[in-house]
Formats: structure tokens, C-alpha cells, sequence
């Protein structure tokens, strides 16, 4: 799957203080999920089908939970995102994170920030 490269919205804080710009299949996929409502924090009642398919299926899942955002860090999330890139289930993947607010990680390409922002942004403007 290849990820659209043009950008819509700028991520303020990122790690190393200049701006982060987000993909809009990001962006995308934080719209849809803001005008369905979000599942309980377990997951439980969401489509995990995907996950059978995942390109991360048989990678190291510590790969996806860098401890940090500099240093080694850095390379691991890149590394993950790699992963998240060439995975056919990236945007089901980001949708269940987004949808049980998954807080820590990297899901569907997206950083722990990335997803606060999405959340922030698009998911939470439901409720105004």
C-alpha cells in the first residue's frame, strides 16, 4: 500500500521541536473514525480480522513500543514504520488503534503524538 505523500495539518511538537507534517491517509482515516462512535478502550467489540495478515505478524512486537523519542528510539520507529508502510492492513490497523485509543506505540505507521493529535483534532470534535 503506498501512503499518500501530500500533507494537511502540521503536528506542533515534534520530538525534535520542528514541525511534523501527517499523511493524509492519516488524516483520512482520523475523519471516519470521528463520525462513528469509538469503541471501549478493550477493543472487544472491533474487527481484529486483519491482524491475521499484518506484515508485523511475525516481527518482534517490542519493535512497535520504542521506549523514548530520541537515540536508538528514533531508528526503532523508523524501523516500525518500515514495517507499517509495506502492511496491507496499515489503515485497519491505525483505525483500531485510533477507535480503542490505544495510548502507547506504533499503529499503522502512526506515533503515540501522531495519534494524540488525530484524537485532538478530528475524533474529539464529534463531541462540539
Amino acid at each position: 500500500m503506498k501512503v499518500e505523500s501530500s500533507t494537511e495539518s502540521i503536528l506542533p511538537s515534534a520530538p525534535d521541536n520542528s514541525p511534523m507534517r501527517l499523511p493524509l491517509m492519516f488524516e483520512r482515516i482520523a475523519k471516519k473514525v470521528g463520525h462513528r462512535p469509538r469503541s471501549d478502550r478493550s477493543g472487544q467489540d472491533l474487527d481484529t480480522s486483519w491482524r491475521r495478515t499484518a506484515a508485523c505478524l511475525d516481527t518482534d512486537p517490542s519493535l512497535f513500543f520504542p521506549i523514548g523519542v530520541t537515540g536508538a528510539a528514533l531508528q526503532q520507529i523508523t524501523d516500525a514504520r518500515s514495517v507499517c508502510m509495506s502492511c496491507s492492513c496499515q489503515e485497519a490497523c491505525l483505525e483500531f488503534a485510533l477507535r480503542s485509543n490505544q495510548d502507547t506505540g506504533i499503529w499503522g505507521g502512526a506515533s503515540e503524538e501522531e495519534r494524540r493529535h488525530l484524537r485532538r483534532t478530528y475524533i474529539n470534535r464529534r463531541h462540539h
